[in-house]
């Protein structure tokens, strides 16, 4: 019988499947950052006979970090896949359907849920799961190895936000947050950017800087100076809109 997971469920859950798979593992995430456990487990993999398969989003490449290791590793494979959305992670004995990206933001600071089943107690969904999950590789582009690298920012639309952001100064006028510079690094190297209304992670777009989500409740009125939440750029809190998409903190350190 599935089991219904919270934050602190999915991530138990994802660290058992990942250590304890012994044939076959798929991690699909449209965004992914490993945590150091997790990244730990999946080194420890390698010399098993059985392939990992790691799946995101086209838009939103593994950070330099995770591909230093992964791309190393003779059992892991990796695809991107264009539009996509699910989360879902399986080995050949259980599987986790949630809302957390595999990202060690969601995993620590967003509140998500999922459930976990199993082969043994649920065959109907977990089969049915294999097959979609097939169907998602089978649609996306295998990565070769030495080609895996993090795309530049040259694909950005074009707008005022997109111009290439200057060296961050070491000494900041104003005190950041804890993960502030963090947030900045992922958003400008990896592609990644937040929803300006929920916070959401979502691929850098200042364009469109809104989630799947939050975009058709902005298009319903369509008021692009209707002030929203947070930053495109680095997460944090603050007052933007979608013609600003970005904080003080982020204009005045990247685009000045």
């Amino acid at each position: 019988m599935a089991e219904f997971l919270d934050n602190t469920g999915i991530s138990s859950a994802l660290t058992d499947l990942i250590k304890n798979s012994e044939k076959e593992l798929y991690l699909i995430s449209p965004y992914i950052k490993l945590t150091s456990i997790n990244r730990n487990y999946i080194q420890n993999c390698e010399g098993k006979d059985f392939s990992i398969n790691i799946i995101h989003r086209d838009d939103a490449p593994l950070k330099n970090e995770d591909l230093l290791i992964l791309k190393n590793l003779k059992n892991v494979r990796i695809y991107s896949c264009a539009d996509l959305h699910a989360k879902c992670y399986l080995n050949e004995n259980f599987g986790v359907i949630s809302t957390m990206n595999m990202y060690e933001h969601s995993q620590t600071s967003n509140w998500e849920m999922g459930v976990k089943f199993s082969k043994k107690d649920d065959r109907e969904l977990f089969d049915n799961t294999y097959k979609e999950i097939l169907s998602i590789v089978k649609r996306s582009t295998e990565q070769p190895k030495e080609n895996v690298a993090t795309k530049t920012n040259s694909q950005r639309p074009k707008s005022d936000w997109n111009k290439a952001p200057q060296k961050m100064s070491s000494t900041l006028k104003n005190p950041l947050k804890k993960g502030f510079l963090d947030k900045i690094a992922d958003s400008i190297l990896g592609e990644t950017g937040y929803c300006i209304r929920c916070g959401e992670m979502t691929g850098y777009n200042p364009e469109k800087p809104f989630c799947e989500t939050c975009y058709p409740l902005w298009a319903k009125f369509n008021n692009p100076s209707y002030r929203e939440k947070y930053c495109h750029i680095c997460g944090e809190k603050a007052s933007t809109t979608k013609v600003r998409p970005v904080c003080n903190d982020c204009y005045n350190h990247h685009f000045r």
